[in-house]
């Protein structure tokens, strides 16, 4: 699959990631690390299955963007849906927008495509709306438990307010025709080449879909219901995962402290998403969190390699559910052609 390719500059930091990780283990030292794994045993199968909870409510945030009827058994191909097209953000940087149209792919036999792509793009517009909201709750929450200078806290704080208004300024774009402002921002020799009268048609169609959520208050509310509900299902998995994992390999720890190390770690990966699959950021990042909370740093390396083996398992089945929809879309395709003939 294409998205699953590396270019040269991801290739080079994807070794300057390797390299981070080498050093942390050469730091640390691998008996820890091996204790811990030891110690968590049989109790990762937990740690995964909070992840099938979070896409199932997930699933439903993104139905109530969808404008068209949803009855059970397409509910449960959205969340097929969405296992499948989030598998990719774990291999590559660019998977996590690469498995949008993917998602969008997978319901087009049940949903109207167009239908399932505006509300894709709108599903992504919540979740960096929701990942904003994440970081600010996670400022606020290092008000408790850090001594921040004043000056850093209210730079970070003047950064989400901008970060806040840019998101709005999206919605309004979005609202007029999201798609086509940025195809008008393109340089003409691309737009040129790319956009053609039937394709500008076919965009203009899907902005009209993704403008009938944002327009009238009764829509309004369905995607600010969908913001809340992706807002507190991934706040409270992620700071779970943290809580249990810590928990498990016998480390005393609050779920505030959990929630801290959690929004810590995104906010300094998603700075750096530019990194494959995050590759030594991540372990790093919860490394940092760990020593700013005054434990063993160590720890965080742990609780980094869990995360990424939870994220493997998830992306292995998320690639089972596309094969499996290939392989049932090239056997439809052949009793078609035996059936015509």
């Amino acid at each position: 699959m294409k998205f699953l390719k590396l270019n040269k500059t991801q290739i080079v930091f994807l070794i300057f990631g390797i390299i981070i990780l080498i050093l942390l283990f050469k730091s640390f030292g691998i008996e820890k690390f091996i204790n811990d794994i030891m110690l968590l045993g049989w109790r990762f199968l937990i740690v995964v299955s909070l992840f099938l909870f979070n896409n199932i409510i997930l699933s439903y945030a993104w139905k109530i963007l969808i404008n068209y009827p949803v009855t059970g058994r397409i509910f449960c191909r959205l969340i097929l849906a969405r296992i499948a097209g989030d598998s990719t953000s774990s291999i590559n940087a660019i998977g996590s927008v690469a498995g949008d149209p993917i998602k969008a792919l997978f319901m087009k036999n049940h949903i109207p495509f167009k239908t399932a792509l505006a509300s894709v793009v709108l599903d992504r517009t919540v979740h960096s709306l929701s990942n904003t909201l994440l970081i600010l709750t996670g400022i606020i929450c290092s008000f408790f438990i850090l001594n921040l200078p004043k000056g850093i806290s209210i730079g970070f704080l003047i950064f989400i307010v901008l970060v806040c208004i840019l998101m709005l300024m999206v919605l309004k774009k979005q609202k007029n025709g999201f798609i086509e402002f940025i195809i008008n921002k393109l340089p003409e020799k691309l737009s040129i080449k790319f956009i053609t009268e039937e394709r500008l048609k076919s965009i203009r169609e899907i902005d009209k879909e993704i403008s009938i959520i944002l327009t009238g208050k009764n829509n309004l509310r369905r995607f600010i219901k969908s913001l809340a509900i992706r807002y507190i299902s991934v706040l409270t998995t992620g700071t779970l995962e943290v809580y249990l994992i810590l928990k498990f390999i016998n480390t005393d720890v609050t779920l505030i402290n959990s929630m801290f190390i959690y929004i810590f770690t995104l906010f300094l990966t998603s700075i750096v998403f530019f990194m494959p699959a995050n590759i030594g950021t991540s372990e790093a990042s919860f490394a940092g969190a760990l020593k700013f909370l005054g434990y063993d740093p160590a720890i965080g390396l742990t609780v980094g390699i869990i995360q990424r083996l939870r994220k493997f398992i998830w992306s292995g089945i998320g690639m089972l559910i596309l094969f499996y929809g290939s392989v049932n879309k090239e056997k439809e395709k052949y009793l078609r052609e035996t059936n015509n003939e």
